[in-house]
């Protein structure tokens, strides 16, 4: 992890990843309209060995509103919400294992264009605020995180790679504008994400998407460098009706 937070946004590809803070290819899910939404996402291990289930819940109109969690026992383990008005995302709430509220997302937008977005603790407090730069068409371009207890601020941008047209980079900075990493956006032929791989000084890391025939997100794994070796972490299957 960068410092105390971090963005992990993709800018105008198939699979979005919109939420400042994190990034998911379920994002796509709250603020696009995908046409093949899976049901459930599966974790395993680099052993293979199931550790992690997730299951999505869908409104009428496709969009995500619940994702229920369960650990490798199958105990339940908590689950996240989300709301909408007018086909907008308007609130993603995640709860623990007891139903209690651990964290609430307020989001804001001007028209159809995603602005701002709050960031609350179990007890209501504000703790974070995003300035969102981005468009109608669920594509982001920029942002700007304040952490209201650290009074940390860090940002991001994106940069074609002038040498590889399908490649976006990702630029991460402080409140000095001093350069914390950078993530590089690597896109098929179809325009599909492929591949994001982190650079923060010696430290390498890479996650991979895989696709099916239909253009479906398949499975996408995790992996981090060893020497001259990349290490499996773990692997997210998604399982469709």
């Amino acid at each position: 992890m960068f410092r105390t937070f971090i963005f992990f946004i993709i800018l105008s590809f198939p699979i979005l990843g919109y939420t400042p803070g994190k990034w998911s290819h379920k994002d796509a899910y709250l603020f696009k309209k995908v046409k093949k939404v899976p049901n459930k996402e599966i974790v395993r291990n680099a052993e293979g060995q199931v550790i992690y289930v997730a299951e999505y819940e869908y409104n009428s109109d496709g969009k995500l509103i619940a994702e229920t969690y369960s650990d490798k026992e199958g105990k339940g383990d908590g689950k996240t919400t989300f709301r909408y008005t007018d086909g907008l995302l308007t609130s993603e709430e995640v709860y623990d294992n007891g139903g209690h509220l651990v964290e609430r997302k307020d989001f804001q937008f001007k028209g159809r264009a995603l602005k701002k977005m709050n960031v609350k603790d179990s007890e209501g407090k504000l703790v974070m605020v995003y300035s969102i730069e981005s468009d109608g068409e669920g594509n982001v371009f920029a942002a700007e995180g304040k952490n209201l207890e650290t009074k940390d601020n860090e940002s991001f941008r994106f940069q074609i790679d002038p040498k590889r047209p399908n490649v976006q980079i990702q630029y991460l900075t402080d409140d000095k504008k001093k350069e914390l990493g950078e993530i590089h956006f690597k896109f098929d032929a179809k325009g599909n994400l492929v591949e994001r791989e982190f650079f923060q000084g010696e430290n390498r890391r890479v996650h991979k998407l895989k696709y099916k025939s239909d253009g479906s997100l398949e499975s996408h794994s995790f992996h981090v460098k060893q020497g001259d070796n990349w290490i499996l972490e773990k692997t997210h299957v998604l399982v469709y009706d």
